[in-house]
C-alpha cells in the first residue's frame, strides 16, 4: 500500500514539475515585445547645431535663424536648428572642422572652404563675375554644380547660397580712374589672387587682418582698403575714409552649408523640406541684403562721404593682367566662367 502510494506522489511531483516549467518560457517573451512595440511609438527629433562667427544682427545670422524655422515647420518639428552666433562655438574655420568630426552641423561660410577645395579662392579674382546676374547663372548652372559636387566629396553639402554685396574701394584721395592709383597703400585680404591684381592697377597692396583695418586707416598706415558697402558702414570707416569708388571688383556668395553625413541621414522627405526651406531662405536674405544696402548708401551720404562711380572697363581690363600670375587652377576656372554668357 505505501509502495502505491509513492508511485502516485512522484507521479503528481512530476507533472507539477512539468507545468512550472512550460509556463515560465511564457512569461519571459511576454516582456520584450511589449518594450518594443512601446520603443517604436516615441517620436525622435534630430537636433543640429549651426555655427557662426558673426554678430547677431548680421544678415546672414538672421537668415540662418529663419532657416531653421522653416526647417522646424516644414518637418512638423521631427529636426529642430539650433544657432550659435559671435562665435560662441569659434571661428568659420573652427565650425567647418567641427562638421567634418560631426560635433558641428552647419555653418555659412566661402574663403575658409579653399583650405579643403583650393578652387574656392577663384572668388578672390578681381572681376572674374561680370555682375550679380553673371555670379547666379554660375552657381545655378553647370559650373556651379561642379563645384558643388567637390564640396560634397569634401564633406560639406551646400544647401543654398547668399549672394555678398559687391566690393568698393574707400580712401582719403579721389579715385576716377585707374591711374588715381598709382602709389596708394590699400589694404587688401591675404589671398592667393587680390594682391596681385592691385599691384598691376599701380598700388601698393598691404595685408593685414580685418580687425587691424581701422587704426591703420586712422594711423595713415594704409590709404585705402576694399570692401562692401554694409560692412564699410557696420565698421564705421567713413569716419576715417573720405571717398568710396563704386569699383565692384568683385561679386561673390557664401553657402550655407550642412555636413554631408547628416544629410545622408536625413529621410526623403526631411531632405525635400530642407531643400524648400533653403530657397525660401536665399529670398529672405536677399531682401534683408537689399535693404541693407540701402540704408548703408544713406548713411555714407549723411557722414559726407562723397560717391564716385566711375567707368569700371578700365579698372577690369587692367586687372586681367595679373591672371597670369595665378595657378593652372585658377587660369583654368578663368577660361571657364569667362565663357560663360
Amino acid at each position: 500500500m505505501k509502495r502505491i502510494f509513492a508511485v502516485i506522489l512522484l507521479l503528481l511531483l512530476t507533472l507539477l514539475l512539468e507545468g512550472c516549467v512550460s509556463t515560465l518560457p511564457v512569461v519571459q517573451q511576454k516582456q520584450p515585445t511589449n518594450n518594443l512595440k512601446d520603443s517604436s511609438d516615441k517620436k525622435q527629433t534630430k537636433k543640429l547645431i549651426f555655427s557662426l562667427d558673426l554678430p547677431p544682427s548680421h544678415n546672414w545670422c538672421k537668415a540662418t535663424r529663419r532657416f531653421g524655422e522653416l526647417v522646424k515647420e516644414k518637418t512638423n518639428s521631427s529636426i529642430e536648428i539650433e544657432v550659435f552666433d559671435s562665435a560662441a562655438l569659434g571661428t568659420q574655420r573652427d565650425a567647418l572642422e567641427g562638421m567634418l568630426v560631426g560635433t558641428i552641423n552647419g555653418t555659412v561660410s566661402l574663403e575658409p572652404l579653399s583650405y579643403w577645395v583650393k578652387d574656392i579662392g577663384m572668388f578672390g579674382i578681381p572681376y572674374l563675375f561680370r555682375d550679380e546676374q553673371h555670379l547666379r547663372k554660375f552657381f545655378e548652372g553647370d559650373l556651379g554644380q561642379e563645384l558643388h559636387q567637390k564640396l560634397v566629396d569634401a564633406g560639406f553639402r551646400p544647401i543654398t547660397y547668399f549672394v555678398r554685396a559687391p566690393r568698393q574701394i574707400t580712401s582719403n584721395v579721389p579715385i576716377h580712374s585707374v591711374k588715381d592709383l598709382k602709389g596708394i597703400k590699400i589694404r587688401v585680404p591675404e589671398t592667393p589672387t587680390g594682391p596681385a591684381a592691385f599691384e598691376v592697377m599701380g598700388a601698393t597692396a598691404v595685408t593685414m587682418p580685418f580687425s587691424e583695418v581701422y587704426s591703420a586707416l586712422q594711423q595713415n598706415i594704409v590709404d585705402a582698403q576694399e570692401n562692401p558697402l554694409n560692412l564699410i558702414v557696420a565698421n564705421k570707416f567713413y569716419e576715417v575714409q573720405n571717398y568710396v569708388t563704386i569699383t565692384n571688383h568683385q561679386y561673390q556668395a557664401a553657402y550655407l552649408l550642412l555636413d554631408e553625413k547628416t544629410y545622408q541621414n536625413l529621410t526623403d522627405i526631411e531632405k525635400a523640406a530642407i531643400n524648400e526651406a533653403a530657397k525660401e531662405t536665399q529670398v529672405y536674405e536677399s531682401e534683408l541684403l537689399k535693404a541693407d544696402l540701402e540704408k548703408s548708401i544713406k548713411t555714407l551720404e549723411e557722414n559726407g562721404v562723397v560717391i564716385i562711380s566711375p567707368d569700371i572697363k578700365e579698372f577690369a581690363k587692367t586687372v586681367e593682367k595679373a591672371y597670369q600670375e595665378y595657378d593652372m587652377l585658377m587660369q583654368a576656372w578663368i577660361i571657364k566662367i569667362k565663357s560663360l554668357k
